[in-house]
């Protein structure tokens, strides 16, 4: 006898809980853009100093026009989306559960700010006036030094060391919490100022960032809020009922943003890329040809551009040829579809090339022909 039982659903909804936003920490909103989409800042070199002559006509030296640079803020991400909630669904499931609020709400949470914050994050990496490429493993052991390391390159910039912030991944935080040589000094115990903030090294404020959200290979980076202004111009969401055509809510949204480095500031900001060796997990399939592989890529690729080679005679060569900090300018892009040259035998290299053309990310698999 067969026994059919219903089957009920809760109105308690198995959410995805993540942190928000942590990038407002490493940015400003000073710039206005109200009525543009252009902001041209200037900036200003000082001259040089001069002898003073006690005779003559230019007693203080031959005067000259102050030199003047304009830098053009454009602003380039527009970004929106749309879902509907049909009114059928939404009377058929428990109340409160297809609620349009919160469905735009998880949008912002799980979607939006994550987005932005690589962004900005990556902007604030790309444009670092000082940029450190690990030529091994950070560990235990030199996790602090490569703090101290960053840290010194803005000092000797002759930049303040108040307001100074790392954003740093899990591992690099992990690291230097087992580093014999870093004193905790008040580290945990601070007051916490900023959201993200789990304490402080040397006085530079410490986010903890998910590594998804950072560049591809960045162990951290210390910024400093003046640094970038990142403008977000207009930011609506909106819930339609009963739009033309549909029975129910139409639900949309729109961001328009974007994160500057402002050229004099450059040196107030360090990156730190180190670990990024074998970060990119590769699968080789056979490809069309006895020339052609198919590979598929999986790990952090954000802020760089893919880039392939494929002829390395051993997984050794291949893997010296991908570390991190070397010059892949001249590696061919990585296809759309995964199908590299190559040939048997060979060992294929996938990296993530930085805007200087540095690896900051890689992996390395044999080679599968097709015949």
């Amino acid at each position: 006898m067969t026994v059919n039982l219903a089957a009920k659903y809760s109105n308690k909804v198995d959410e995805v809980i993540i942190n928000g936003a942590l990038s407002a920490s490493s940015v400003n909103q000073e710039y206005d853009f109200v009525g543009a989409k252009t902001v041209k800042v200037y900036s200003f070199d000082p001259v040089a100093m001069n002898d003073y002559t006690r005779s003559g006509t230019n007693r203080y030296g031959t005067p000259e026009e102050l030199p003047d640079e304009v830098q053009e803020l454009t602003l380039t991400q527009d970004r929106s989306f749309t879902f509907t909630i049909d009114k059928g669904n939404r009377i058929d499931t428990p109340e409160g559960v297809r609620a349009a609020a919160k469905a735009l709400r998880r949008q912002v949470d799980l979607v939006i700010q994550p987005e932005v914050d690589k962004y900005r994050f990556t902007e604030i990496a790309n444009k670092a006036g000082h940029k450190f490429y690990a030529s091994s493993a950070v560990t235990t052991s030199t996790a602090y030094s490569a703090f101290l390391e960053a840290n010194q390159a803005i000092d000797e910039s002759d930049i303040p060391a108040t307001g100074r912030v790392c954003n740093c991944s899990p591992a690099f935080l992990n690291l230097i919490k087992q580093d014999d040589n870093f004193v905790k000094s008040g580290d945990l115990s601070q007051n916490m100022l900023i959201r993200g903030q789990v304490g402080e090294i040397d006085g530079v404020a410490i986010v903890k960032v998910a590594s998804s959200r950072l560049p591809a290979g960045l162990l951290f980076e210390i910024t400093h809020k003046a640094a970038c202004t990142a403008p977000v111009k207009l930011e609506e969401y909106k819930i339609h009922e009963d739009p033309p055509g549909i029975s129910g809510q139409l639900c949309e949204g729109r961001i328009y943003y974007d994160a500057f480095i402002l050229n004099k500031k450059k040196n107030m900001i360090s990156a730190y890329y180190g670990g990024g060796e074998n970060s990119l997990t590769l699968t080789a399939a056979a490809g069309s040809s006895a020339t052609k592989s198919k590979v598929t890529v999986k790990g952090n690729t954000v802020g760089g551009t893919l880039v392939y080679k494929g002829d390395y005679a051993s997984e050794n060569t291949a893997k010296t040829g991908a570390a991190v900090g070397t010059d892949i300018s001249g590696w061919t892009a990585f296809p759309s579809d995964g199908a590299v040259t190559t040939a048997s035998g060979k060992f294929i290299a996938v990296a993530v090339k930085d805007v200087d053309g540095k690896c900051v990310a890689s992996g390395v698999v044999a080679a599968a022909v097709g015949s």
